[in-house]
């Protein structure tokens, strides 16, 4: 069980980062901005190149803000977090995210019949509109980025993780570094495809985008439920004692 609790720190900082990069900022635009590029293969990659470095960026600057704002509280919660009841907490918290990953899959939300992928279909039409000019590749990175802050709960159980590790502010950015890497990894994969094979690579981008647009939604669902699960494998053992008088 000890290792197990380790293990779950990086493990879960992979997992969420590789559903990261799936998102419609991370995914979903970049594969529109390759896509619908009018220019040489090589300069619409390298445009797209400039969308992804700011978005990355976007998310390591906000990422080191979080974590300086979490390591003070950490210390000071201390003996909070330490408190047996604490844990069964922390416990129902990871229930209630499983059960809302739940709700949030995308099969769950057309059986109430919502659609799933409408959010995905609005960036790709905002993106086609959209000229290609560096500046407004800036600005449509940033943008996206704030629009996703808004519920961005795998970053932030990213953060949570990070500051858990006990590896301070310089060595937790470094890491950042590398989850952020992660993040924007698939989609520069596809610049340097498209670079390389220019329109050949059409298809293959053409079905990247039809699958990003389709799980996007389902990556979030994913993401809230693995939070979920790594928050039942800290606590489940002390909740059970806690409950039990154990």
């Amino acid at each position: 069980m000890d290792a197990l609790l380790v293990a779950a720190g990086p493990l879960g900082l992979v997992l969420l980062a590789l559903l990261d990069s799936t998102s419609v900022g991370t995914l979903v635009v970049p594969v529109i901005l390759l896509v619908t590029g009018r220019e040489g293969a090589r300069r619409v990659a390298g445009r797209t190149l400039v969308y992804l470095a700011t978005i990355g960026l976007f998310y390591l600057a906000l990422g080191i803000g979080l974590l300086a704002g979490q390591l003070p509280l950490i210390d000071r919660a201390g003996p909070l977090l330490a408190a047996p009841g604490t844990a069964v907490v922390i416990a129902l918290v990871g229930v209630a995210l499983v059960v809302w990953s739940h709700r949030t899959d995308p099969a769950t939300i057309r059986k109430r019949g919502g659609d799933p992928e409408a959010s995905a279909r609005r960036w790709t039409d905002r993106v086609r509109s959209t000229a290609g000019r560096p500046g407004a590749l800036v600005a449509l990175a940033l943008l996206a980025g704030l629009v996703e802050a808004v519920s961005m709960v795998p970053y932030l159980a990213a953060m949570g993780i990070i500051a858990g590790m006990g590896i301070g502010l310089g060595h937790g950015a470094l890491v950042l570094v590398g989850y952020c890497l992660v993040m924007i990894a698939p989609a520069a994969v596809l610049c340097a495809l498209r670079a390389l094979l220019g329109s050949r690579a059409d298809s293959a981008l053409e079905r990247a985008h039809d699958w990003a647009v389709k799980h996007a939604a389902s990556a979030f669902s994913w993401a809230v439920g693995i939070i979920g699960v790594l928050l039942l494998v800290r606590s489940v053992g002390p909740a059970l004692g806690v409950l039990t008088g154990g």
